[in-house]
């Protein structure tokens, strides 16, 4: 438990970095340099059109989890994490090693955006796993983010939701944009509620840590 709390504290040190002094310009000039050589993942913003739920997620003001929200996540996880089957140990050794840095800063964004670059093609291949998930289970994509920010919120852990069709129309458009979007909570957050929904599923959650960590 100790040494998942310093990775989560690890975490935040990057993430806190990243997203609150936004992208400079050295970070958005690697991601730009990075996708225009990966054109497998320019199908990720055309990709998530295909699910089915497009409406609008207004989240509860009680911002509760209900038992389906919750059993619906861990079914897109598995899902996801089947399609992967043995590549999922990549996507976590790339998590591990950012973990890993003792100094973590504002440069690091271009190496967590390469892990993408690295892994391009088995990350197409789960989110297209994400997205049948998706439609089978009839959430929206704004839908399973909002639940997964409450459910690790719960858990008390801390990840990066990067979404890579905004980074890629980004980087098309020459605009600047953030790497990502600090998620989840260091230490158990939100309604009491919420941590009685995932209790039966922590194990599962910390095993998906990756996965959320790469906008899955």
């Amino acid at each position: 438990m100790i040494k998942k709390i310093a990775l989560g504290c690890g975490l935040a040190l990057v993430l806190t970095g990243i997203v609150a002094a936004g992208l400079a310009y050295y970070a958005y000039r690697q991601v730009s340099s990075t996708f225009g050589q990966f054109a497998v993942l320019n199908e990720t913003p055309e990709l998530e059109k295909s699910v089915r739920n497009q409406e609008a997620y207004v989240p509860p003001p009680s911002e509760e989890l209900t038992e389906a929200q919750v059993e619906k996540l861990v079914k897109v996880q598995a899902d996801v994490r089947k399609r992967l089957g043995d590549r999922m140990a990549a996507f976590e050794a790339q998590y591990k090693a950012l973990l890993a840095k003792e100094e973590p800063s504002l440069g690091d964004g271009p190496k967590i955006l390469q892990a993408y670059a690295d892994l391009a093609s088995s990350w197409m291949d789960a989110k297209r796993a994400q997205v049948e998930a998706l439609n089978v289970t009839g959430l929206s994509l704004e839908e399973y983010r909002w639940i997964r920010n409450q459910s690790y919120r719960a858990l008390g852990q801390p990840f990066v939701d990067m979404d890579v069709s905004k980074i890629i129309e980004s980087a098309k458009s020459g605009a600047q944009s953030t790497i990502g979007e600090l998620r989840g909570s260091l230490g158990p957050d939100g309604p009491a509620a919420n941590q009685e929904r995932i209790a039966k599923f922590k194990k599962m959650l910390q095993e998906n840590l990756a996965l959320a960590s790469f906008g899955l």
